[in-house]
C-alpha cells in the first residue's frame, strides 16, 4: 500500500477531529453565552428592583408593614435601606461571579475589600443584619467572615 492510499482516511479522520473540536467550542461558546445573558438579566432586575422600591409610593406602602418600618427605623432615610439592600445583592451577585471563575482573584479582592469597608458603616451593617436571611447560606457564611 502506497501512502496516496491512505489519504482519504487520512482525511476523514482529521476531518472528524474538527468537527468534534468544533461541536465542543459551539458547546463552550452557548455555555458561555447562556451565563452573560443570565448575568445581564440579573443585572436588570436588581437595577429594576431597586428604582421601584426607592419611590415614594412604594416606601408609603412599605410603611404599613411591621417590617418594613422596624428596618427603616435602623436608617434616616427609606432610600439609604434601599441602598444598602441593592449593595447587599450586587456583592452576593459578584460573589456567584467569582464562585464561577468569571471575574479573576484580583478583581474579587477589590469586592471582598469594598465590602469589608462597607460593613464598618453602622446603617448597612444594621440592614444586613435585619435582611441578611434572603440571602443564600454560602453568601452569608462569606459575608459574615471578612467583618
Amino acid at each position: 500500500m502506497t501512502l496516496f492510499e491512505f489519504v482519504p482516511f487520512i482525511s476523514s479522520l482529521i476531518f472528524a477531529g474538527l468537527l468534534v473540536m468544533s461541536l465542543l467550542q459551539f458547546s463552550t461558546l452557548r455555555k458561555n453565552m447562556r451565563l452573560q445573558t443570565e448575568q445581564q438579566i440579573y443585572a436588570r432586575i436588581i437595577e429594576a428592583r431597586l428604582h421601584l422600591e426607592n419611590t415614594e409610593t412604594f416606601t408609603k406602602m412599605a410603611m404599613e408593614s411591621l417590617v418594613f418600618a422596624k428596618r427603616f427605623s435602623s436608617v434616616d432615610k427609606p432610600e439609604q435601606y434601599y441602598i444598602s439592600v441593592a449593595l447587599s445583592d450586587l456583592f452576593e451577585f459578584m460573589f456567584r461571579l467569582h464562585k464561577t471563575n468569571v471575574i479573576d482573584n484580583d478583581l474579587w479582592q477589590r469586592w471582598v475589600n469594598l465590602a469589608r469597608m462597607l460593613r464598618t458603616i453602622p446603617k448597612f451593617e444594621s440592614v444586613w443584619q435585619q435582611t441578611k436571611e434572603s440571602h443564600t447560606k454560602e453568601f452569608v457564611e462569606f459575608f459574615e467572615s471578612i467583618k
